[in-house]
């Protein structure tokens, strides 16, 4: 079980208010999934001089070097997270997950979680963050986004950080059997949230609510030329 690192009392208060004031309301029931968004840091994620926005329900930019992404709001991210239903047995991919912080979420939910970074200098940022906070059942892998982390899974639940446009066959083919994938989708002209579970060798999706979210240009579709 990771344990985490408290902030001092303004931290904790702006934690309390997050959840009460932003993610509850939202519509987000789930005790252990709120109990540790209440305890996590969400401003050790961020870059400094935006520490003081951590608790704000804004996508805010984390850095690693030149390299940024910015975060879910916090609201979005717990109706994504609830959504997943994460069990503690489960193992997680989380994908675009920046600097850690959905991992470091997840991870106290879950048995363990792979979080894939197209960049480099992000995952290495989340390590080092999550070793602060004596998180050790987190992993940072850099690849393709669109590609997954064949080579460790299967995975009980697939989150992606982010809008997409089209979601690749091989994130599907991940998944164990009853595997959840959740996402932010883009169809016909609007953002929702979309679940897939995995039953035997077909998949079945759901759009579950509007939800806006940073837009992963990687899940654009490859462009068609005419001649």
């Amino acid at each position: 079980m990771a344990t985490m690192q408290l902030d001092d009392d303004i931290g904790a208060q702006a934690r309390f208010n997050m959840v009460e004031c932003q993610i509850k309301p939202g519509g987000v029931r789930d005790y252990r999934l709120t109990l540790h968004l209440s305890r996590l840091p969400r401003e050790a994620f961020v870059s400094s001089e935006l520490r003081d926005l951590a608790y704000a329900d804004l996508e805010i930019e984390c850095l690693a070097g030149e390299t940024s992404r910015h975060l879910l709001t916090p609201t979005a991210f717990a109706r994504l997270a609830e959504l997943a239903d994460v069990q503690a047995e489960d193992v997680v991919l989380d994908i675009a997950g920046g600097t850690g912080y959905s991992a470091a979420v997840l991870a106290g939910l879950a048995s363990t979680v792979i979080a894939l970074e197209a960049e480099e200098a992000l995952g290495e940022k989340a390590s080092e963050i999550w070793q602060q906070l004596g998180i050790d059942n987190a992993v940072a892998v850099s690849g393709a986004l669109v590609d997954g982390q064949a080579k460790q899974g299967p995975f009980a639940v697939i989150l992606i950080n982010g809008c997409i446009a089209q979601l690749p066959e091989a994130l599907l083919a991940q998944l164990t059997q009853g595997g959840r994938l959740v996402c932010v989708q883009w169809v016909d002209g609007a953002s929702k949230a979309h679940i897939y579970r995995r039953m035997g060798d077909s998949f079945a999706s759901q759009a579950a609510f509007d939800l806006s979210a940073p837009r992963l240009a990687s899940f654009d579709p490859a462009p068609v030329f005419e001649f």
